[in-house]
Protein backbone atom coordinates (compact mmCIF):
# COMPACT_ATOMS: atom_id res chain seq x y z
CA UNK A 1 0.00 0.00 0.00
CA UNK A 2 2.66 2.25 0.82
CA UNK A 3 4.40 2.07 -2.81
CA UNK A 4 1.55 3.39 -4.20
CA UNK A 5 1.51 6.45 -1.86
CA UNK A 6 5.28 7.57 -2.71
CA UNK A 7 4.95 8.68 -6.18
CA UNK A 8 2.01 10.57 -5.44
CA UNK A 9 4.09 12.49 -2.51
CA UNK A 10 6.65 13.23 -4.88
CA UNK A 11 4.54 13.85 -7.63
CA UNK A 12 3.61 16.77 -4.85
CA UNK A 13 7.02 17.50 -3.96
CA UNK A 14 8.26 18.18 -7.47
CA UNK A 15 4.66 20.54 -8.23
CA UNK A 16 5.90 22.65 -4.82
CA UNK A 17 9.29 22.43 -6.29
CA UNK A 18 8.01 24.29 -9.97
CA UNK A 19 5.89 26.18 -8.11
CA UNK A 20 8.37 27.64 -6.09
CA UNK A 21 11.06 28.52 -9.46
CA UNK A 22 8.19 30.12 -11.10
CA UNK A 23 7.73 32.59 -7.60
CA UNK A 24 11.33 33.27 -7.81
CA UNK A 25 11.22 34.46 -11.21
CA UNK A 26 8.53 36.65 -10.50
CA UNK A 27 10.18 38.21 -7.86
CA UNK A 28 13.32 38.50 -9.90
CA UNK A 29 11.41 40.29 -13.01
CA UNK A 30 9.51 42.56 -10.57
CA UNK A 31 13.41 43.88 -9.38
CA UNK A 32 13.76 44.31 -13.35
CA UNK A 33 16.49 41.66 -13.52
CA UNK A 34 14.88 40.22 -16.85
CA UNK A 35 18.09 38.13 -17.23
CA UNK A 36 17.81 35.91 -14.13
CA UNK A 37 13.87 35.41 -14.42
CA UNK A 38 13.94 34.37 -18.34
CA UNK A 39 17.27 31.84 -17.04
CA UNK A 40 14.62 30.76 -14.47
CA UNK A 41 11.64 30.69 -16.37
CA UNK A 42 13.71 28.07 -18.87
CA UNK A 43 14.10 25.98 -16.09
CA UNK A 44 10.23 25.75 -15.52
CA UNK A 45 9.79 24.86 -19.39
CA UNK A 46 12.25 21.80 -19.33
CA UNK A 47 11.81 20.84 -16.34
CA UNK A 48 9.97 17.49 -16.68
CA UNK A 49 7.60 17.88 -13.78
CA UNK A 50 6.04 21.08 -14.78
CA UNK A 51 1.92 21.29 -15.70
CA UNK A 52 1.27 22.61 -19.32
CA UNK A 53 -0.24 25.24 -17.28
CA UNK A 54 3.13 26.58 -15.65
CA UNK A 55 4.95 26.14 -18.92
CA UNK A 56 2.70 28.08 -20.73
CA UNK A 57 2.80 30.96 -17.81
CA UNK A 58 6.87 30.93 -17.91
CA UNK A 59 6.93 30.92 -21.54
CA UNK A 60 3.99 33.92 -21.95
CA UNK A 61 6.25 35.46 -18.98
CA UNK A 62 9.32 35.48 -21.06
CA UNK A 63 7.76 37.11 -24.24
CA UNK A 64 6.57 39.65 -22.14
CA UNK A 65 9.75 40.13 -20.80
CA UNK A 66 11.25 40.22 -24.65
CA UNK A 67 8.61 42.87 -25.65
CA UNK A 68 9.94 44.98 -22.49
CA UNK A 69 13.81 44.88 -23.79
CA UNK A 70 12.91 45.04 -27.48
CA UNK A 71 10.58 48.62 -26.78
CA UNK A 72 11.97 51.38 -28.72
CA UNK A 73 10.42 54.78 -28.41
CA UNK A 74 11.08 56.01 -32.02
CA UNK A 75 9.86 59.60 -30.79
CA UNK A 76 12.53 59.93 -29.03
CA UNK A 77 15.07 59.02 -31.52
CA UNK A 78 14.23 62.00 -33.81
CA UNK A 79 15.67 65.24 -33.33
Amino acid sequence: VRMYEEPEALNEESKKRTEKLLEKAEQLRRECRFGDAINVYMQVIESPDATDQQRRKARVSIDLIQEINGFVNTDLMNP
